[in-house]
């Protein structure tokens, strides 16, 4: 065991992990919030300027709905998101692998040029 696996998880190993948990920081979730009101607000407003409806005998009603379909559409986009940074990730595993194995390549290159 090295002094990094006997002591936890390096800075870097902690941050890699942080990326790519299920968790999401405080200003991510404040955005997938306001897009999800933006989103479930609009029938709302469907309601009342399309279809003429009067919005005040229904407010509690329309207050509740759009409550819950707020919540429920932060979590769709939270759980999307974990999705697309995991999709992601592996797409871009494969660059990283093929740069970093032409980088020792060229690394052997210049050893054996020095060498020789």
């Amino acid at each position: 065991m090295s002094k990094s696996q006997s002591k936890g998880f390096t800075k870097e190993e902690e941050l890699l992990l942080q990326d790519f948990s299920r968790n999401v920081s405080t200003k991510s979730s404040a955005l997938f919030y306001g897009n999800a009101l933006i989103v479930s607000a609009v029938p709302i407003w469907l309601f009342w300027r399309i279809h003429m409806i009067d919005v005040y005998s229904s407010l509690i009603l329309f207050t509740v709905v759009t409550a819950i379909s707020t919540y429920l559409l932060a979590m769709a986009y939270r759980n999307t998101k974990f999705t697309l940074k995991h999709k992601i990730a592996v797409k871009r595993e494969e660059a990283v692998t093929r740069d970093l194995t032409k980088k020792l390549a060229d690394d052997k290159k210049m050893s054996k040029k020095r060498e020789g």
